[in-house]
């Protein structure tokens, strides 16, 4: 249990609180779509890169749960425990819900073997993460913390739930290209099929 005088602690919890529950969401999204089957059988290497960017975003939501943790954050334990069961309910849901292809002309990914790889590492992580947590509440230690260091982690989590809520936003604000696509200068920026498509201009 947290004690401490600093005027910041009002401030603190629930700073803490929104950047545990915008990485876990982060977390949640990128698991989700790792570990829901897909028919790649089209795609190009594939679907390999789509792959990469969401192993990519999962890394670097990981290593915001990192950095909660080190903070040790109101919420941080819970978050870590809930970031080992994501994996085990997904994959689980898709291990019985997996599609049929009753003809064998489809490939989908992840397979059922990656789905599995996927709930064990999801377990360690759960056993982790209750282990971190009967530690903690066995010490049950009355910690006390500094203005400055609450001031500090007041600044950390700021900086951490502003890029975690930033970078969706502005990627939700980025307007999807039209189709048949020209530049100013007559550059061709998306793909035009036929001679009756109708070119737009975009700047």
């Amino acid at each position: 249990m947290l004690h401490s005088n600093s005027r910041w602690l009002w401030l603190y919890f629930p700073v803490s609180w929104i950047t545990v529950c915008a990485v876990l969401v982060h977390i949640t999204f990128f698991s989700w779509a790792l570990l829901t089957p897909k028919d790649v059988s089209g795609t190009l290497f594939g679907g390999a890169m789509g792959t990469q960017l969401y192993l990519g975003g999962l890394g670097v939501a990981t290593l915001g749960l990192t950095v909660v943790i080190l903070l040790r954050l109101p919420g941080a334990i819970l978050a870590w425990i809930a970031a080992g069961l994501l994996p085990l309910c997904i994959g689980g849901w898709w291990q019985l819900n997996y599609p049929d292809d009753a003809n064998g002309n489809l490939l989908y990914s992840p397979g059922r073997s990656d789905i599995t790889v996927a709930m064990l590492i999801g377990a360690a992580i759960l056993v982790s993460g209750f282990y971190a947590y009967r530690r903690a509440k066995t010490a049950n230690q009355r910690a006390s913390l500094s203005e400055l260091k609450i001031f500090g982690k007041i600044v950390v989590a700021t900086a951490l739930s502003g890029f975690f809520v930033a970078v969706p936003l502005a990627a939700l604000k980025q307007q999807a290209m039209p189709h048949c696509a020209f530049n100013k200068q007559g550059q061709q920026l998306t793909i035009c099929l036929g001679d009756g498509d109708t070119p737009t201009i975009v700047e």
